[in-house]
């Protein structure tokens, strides 16, 4: 798998540990040039077994002052003649706002897979995506499938359980049926920059089983 961080918070550049070298190609470099297939150069090994990673930093948050005409096209321009072909998945990480920064990605992106906490702001929050989604697909991108909406962290109690509820009525089979549970060994493996799979006891386990079950689901249900 591939992992594009197009996050300027980094999450997943620190969590998947790469050991990135001075004057290491990242995403805000894709972004911020018209040079073809140059996403081959950002690539590099993790820690993780068959994870790849284009890395981020805070500079990408530049990105969202950029006026350039062209801009949105740049992530798709900087992967185009890039052999993935040894890649199962290739995953672009995205900020949670609609802005330039995501829209690029949606350019470039064959699918979304929607990740939300089921609050009140949740069902507004993907209506705004959604309509994001479709205003790309009328232009830039018109084969951008909307493939999954995941309700994360969720506690057990009856404000999410009314909001996921919420969610369901509104996108219906669109939300999985997979719910990720809201448990601190979620973070206590990103701390450690390791697999929830490499971590013992009861929540872990918990993660685990419903991480499988995700992955089981959207492979079924998701068109590659």
């Amino acid at each position: 798998m591939l992992v594009v961080d197009a996050d300027p918070q980094g999450n997943s550049t620190n969590g998947l540990s790469a050991s990135l070298e001075e004057g290491q190609l990242t995403t805000f470099d894709l972004m911020n040039s018209t040079q073809t297939g140059r996403a081959a150069e950002a690539i590099v090994a993790t820690e993780w077994d068959h994870v790849d990673l284009i890395p981020t930093d805070s500079q990408l948050a530049n990105i969202e002052s950029d006026g350039s005409n062209d801009l949105i096209f740049r992530l798709d321009i900087a992967f185009e003649g890039v052999d993935l072909s040894s890649y199962g998945l290739v995953l672009f990480d995205c900020p949670p706002s609609l802005g330039k920064i995501l829209f690029s990605v949606l350019c470039a992106a064959d699918g979304v897979v929607a990740v939300t906490e089921p609050t009140i702001d949740a069902v507004d929050g993907v209506v705004k995506l959604s309509e994001t989604i479709e205003l790309v697909r009328r232009r830039p991108n018109p084969s951008l499938a909307f493939d999954k909406i995941v309700v994360s962290r969720k506690r057990g109690t009856g404000e999410h359980s009314f909001r996921e509820g919420e969610l369901r009525s509104e996108f219906g089979d669109l939300v999985a049926r997979t719910v990720i549970p809201d448990l601190a060994a979620r973070q206590d493996a990103h701390s450690a920059r390791t697999p929830i799979h490499k971590h013992k006891g009861g929540k872990s386990l918990r993660l685990q089983v419903a991480y499988d079950d995700l992955l089981q689901e959207l492979r079924q249900e998701v068109s590659a």
